[in-house]
């Protein structure tokens, strides 16, 4: 979402001028589990409740939907409660402690440093490299509110050579949890699916993905060492910097079908 505003715009051949510019919306959600004031994240106001669920769901306080009684969204007030019948494998004492993150759009998460409670990415999908650059293509043409404004980051789900679900956000961990709330809601299987993130690859979002069981993860940007290091010891086919007709493979590369033998 966007909002026209006045700016003054100034460069050194044409001088000063006023001119209407467009820049990316930016509101505070709350979110009240369990009738407990959780965190407030700084979004942009779509998907509002797809981002409570996919929110709890890759930091392990919910499993899957059938944890969930009910979510109420009060767009008016700013908060999406959420009623759960169980509380997933999370630890309210330790689940509510907050640990900053190098993310933007949020900078609190409540994320295990350990791969304990997550499973081994059993998933025998493959992807052909042609088809992964494609996607990632299709997958950039899509962003008209980074266009705009330049200010959010986006993140897709596709399955096969098509994108099924495409999500915008100021926050690039904001964006793949409103992935993971749609998959819980709409009853979407992930085993089959291929996420694509337009923003760096932090160890964060490589334990979103994971949990969300979604077996290969491609982004426009770099992944960092933490990251690529988790990708392996979880089993995530981990691709960065797929730009036009390029990718690197960081992790998982059995499941890339590549045209000519890897020198």
């Amino acid at each position: 979402m966007k909002r026209g505003t006045l700016v003054t715009r100034w460069d050194e051949e044409s001088g000063t001028r006023m001119l209407h510019d467009e820049v990316a919306v930016e509101f505070p959600l709350t979110i009240v589990y369990n009738g407990r004031e959780l965190v407030t994240l700084q979004c942009t106001p779509d998907r509002l409740k797809s981002l409570a669920v996919g929110f709890l769901a890759a930091e392990g306080i919910i499993r899957e939907a059938a944890d969930l009684e009910e979510v109420v969204l009060d767009e008016a007030n700013g908060v999406v409660r959420v009623t759960s019948r169980r509380g997933g494998d999370a630890d309210p004492e330790s689940a509510f402690r907050r640990v900053i993150t190098s993310g933007c759009g949020q900078g609190a998460a409540f994320y295990k440093t350990n791969t304990e409670t997550l499973e081994w990415i059993a998933s025998d999908l493959t992807a052909p490299a042609a088809a992964l650059a494609a996607i990632a293509r299709d997958f950039q043409r899509r962003s008209a509110v980074f266009r705009a404004t330049g200010g959010v980051h986006s993140a897709g789900l596709a399955q096969g050579d098509r994108l099924v679900c495409f999500c915008e956000d100021i926050g690039r961990h904001n964006a793949v949890d409103k992935l993971f709330g749609e998959c819980l809601l709409q009853g979407w299987p992930t085993a089959d699916k291929i996420l694509v993130t337009s923003g760096r690859v932090s160890s964060e979002v490589v334990f979103k993905v994971a949990r969300m069981g979604v077996p290969i993860l491609v982004s426009r940007s770099a992944p960092t060492s933490l990251a690529v290091d988790l990708a392996r010891e979880l089993g995530l086919t981990l691709v960065g910097f797929a730009r036009g007709k390029r990718l690197n493979v960081y992790s998982g590369a059995e499941r890339i079908r590549f045209e000519t033998p890897v020198q």
